[in-house]
């Protein structure tokens, strides 16, 4: 008669324990986790930041001259960004002048100016500063792009970039952004009427 051997009991990981390697591979996934978790909040916060964030009320820029002792170049035309408003704040004949090549100073353009929505009204993208290539705005996002003044001239957005009405009081400019105004239809082309393909781009 074979006779096999016994070992007795053999003792296990006591209930509700895990073992080394468990515990550093829970420790390893859960760290993996949360660092996707901020990557993908980091890029959605990029691409469709929290737009409305701070809207609905009026804000105070300044006059001028205070535009252009903090940006010197919104005289020449550059769109200047004030982010309280979301906005990028247009000279507007300093701007037509910077596109088409003069060089022309516009120190103070009276009530000449708009205040450009950065949510761009195809998908709510935040919209960069101007591309210095071509001096339109350009979104990353799906290749909308918008000459110097909002007005579309590529890409899938519906229209032109939304705005927001401006006061001068005393020469002093103030935003409202109660109240979100459609951009232009597309074809709507003041100035700058370029075609998207005879020039260089940022943006795909």
């Amino acid at each position: 008669m074979t006779h096999l051997p016994t070992y007795g009991e053999v003792p296990g990981a006591p209930v509700g324990e895990m073992s080394r390697r468990s515990f550093m591979r829970r420790i390893f996934w859960v760290g993996a986790g949360i660092l996707s978790i901020e990557f993908l909040a980091g890029t959605l916060n990029f691409l469709w930041p929290n737009v409305r964030s701070g809207l609905g009320g009026k804000f105070t820029i300044g006059t001028a001259a205070d535009i252009a002792s903090t940006q010197p170049t919104w005289t020449q035309g550059q769109p200047f960004g004030f982010s309280k408003a979301r906005v990028f704040f247009i000279n507007v004949p300093a701007s037509e002048a910077l596109v088409g090549g003069s060089n022309e100073t516009v120190a103070d353009p009276g009530a000449n100016v708009l205040a450009l929505y950065r949510k761009c009204p195809h998908l709510g993208c935040n919209i960069p500063p101007l591309c210095d290539k071509s001096h339109w705005f350009e979104c990353l996002c799906h290749g909308s792009k918008y000459n110097i003044i909002g007005e579309k001239r590529a890409g899938p957005a519906p229209r032109g970039m939304d705005r927001f009405a401006v006061t001068v009081t005393d020469g002093v400019y103030g935003i409202d952004t109660s109240a979100i105004v459609a951009g232009p239809p597309i074809g709507t082309a003041t100035f700058d009427p370029r075609d998207t393909t005879t020039i260089p781009h940022c943006a795909a």
